[in-house]
């Protein structure tokens, strides 16, 4: 299987991070632990090989949960192309 297809979202709380298989997964993890880390600063998806795919916006859904939202492309044009294994 090529490296470059198999993703993690990472979420990062500033003194540690952790790396989950889904969003949902990392959403779970998130809200299940907000009253002993609070909020992660940031979260993303990235490859396996470290390449920052896109990022994560955290957002309260109003009933105190936190969702992960993707963030809109900054460069929608931009052809990202990476080699094959």
């Amino acid at each position: 299987m090529r490296r470059d297809l198999v993703v993690q979202v990472i979420v990062d709380y500033g003194d540690f991070w952790e790396n989950f298989a889904t969003p949902f997964e990392a959403e779970s993890f998130i809200n299940a632990n907000l009253d002993e880390y609070d909020v992660p600063l940031q979260a993303w998806l990235e490859d396996m090989r470290g390449n920052v795919k896109w990022r994560y916006d955290l957002v309260e859904d109003g009933s105190g949960l936190y969702r992960l939202v993707d963030r809109p492309v900054e460069h929608p044009n931009r052809l990202i192309r990476t080699p094959s294994n």
